[in-house]
């Protein structure tokens, strides 16, 4: 009986020198989720990682990855280690493989964390966006691609705002640092006669504060801007003389053509109805 009792006892405190350490690790543990580097190219593998808070059998770590449009670009299911730990790669690529910050969330056991990494490099939706860093900015049904390079930050998004002749783009700086973006004149110029006299400057604002910037390159097609950006800054908007939709510059001088030959037309056949007729 004395023999069966201290069976018993060893018994459960060996039970206990399992269970301990499953409780610990539950207690002191939380959800993680990190990638290995905060920006990527084309073609560089993605490594995403992390911890769960308590290995539970059978359940495992849902990872969602958010392009820049907030799109899902991929989901997949990854089944943590015994020590809690968790990994999985991805690349990004294809039409919804745009440049811009991307959002990677894991849930596990009704807990969620995310984290972000910056994407460069990659292809527009409609393979028009070069290598680099590039962003397809949607307007009247255009999808313009708009390439830029930020130093101690990142570039979120890229609106235009008709009403005040403007882009706005929204920025996340982490220190002092410059935007060198590159305007397509199919999207926004600044000339001194509307859309097609002679170049104009731009003005810039940055977080509602106009802020000088050099221009470092103009062509026919582009004008590139460099604009210092202090840290903590958030957004920047651009305002010019123009926002060209669809037609681009020469949407005025065909509507002032078209025109002209409505005139011209109507003239003439009022000039026909007095000449005399034989």
């Amino acid at each position: 009986m004395r023999y069966a009792r201290y069976s018993m006892a060893a018994l459960l405190v060996a039970s206990m020198m399992f269970v301990v350490p499953q409780l610990a690790y539950s207690q002191a543990g939380t959800l993680t989720v990190k990638v290995d580097k905060g920006s990527y190219g084309a073609g560089e593998e993605i490594m995403i990682s992390g911890t769960v808070p308590a290995v539970i059998e059978g359940v495992p770590v849902a990872i969602q990855v958010f392009n820049p449009r907030n799109t899902m670009y991929t989901i997949d299911q990854v089944t943590p280690n015994a020590d809690g730990t968790y990994s999985t790669t991805i690349k990004v690529g294809g039409k919804l493989g745009i440049s811009g910050i991307y959002t990677v969330k894991a849930t596990y056991s009704n807990q969620s964390v995310q984290t972000t990494f910056e994407f460069t490099g990659g292809e527009a939706p409609d393979g028009t966006c070069p290598a680099g860093s590039c962003i397809m900015v949607e307007f009247e049904g255009n999808r313009i691609p708009v390439k830029y390079d930020m130093t101690n930050g990142s570039v979120r998004g890229i609106e235009v705002d008709p009403d005040f002749t403007s882009i706005i783009i929204s920025i996340s700086a982490t220190d002092d640092g410059e935007l060198t973006i590159t305007l397509p004149r199919k999207l926004i110029d600044a000339r001194f006669d509307g859309c097609v006299g002679d170049d104009d400057e731009f003005i810039v604002l940055v977080d509602g504060e106009e802020e000088t910037y050099d221009e470092s390159d103009t062509s026919s097609m582009d004008r590139e801007l460099v604009i210092p950006i202090p840290g903590g800054a958030e957004e920047v908007e651009i305002i010019g003389t123009c926002i060209i939709p669809e037609f681009g510059i020469l949407a005025p001088l065909v509507l002032a053509a078209a025109v002209g030959a409505i005139i011209v037309a109507s003239r003439k056949n009022q000039m026909l109805k007095f000449l005399p007729h034989h």
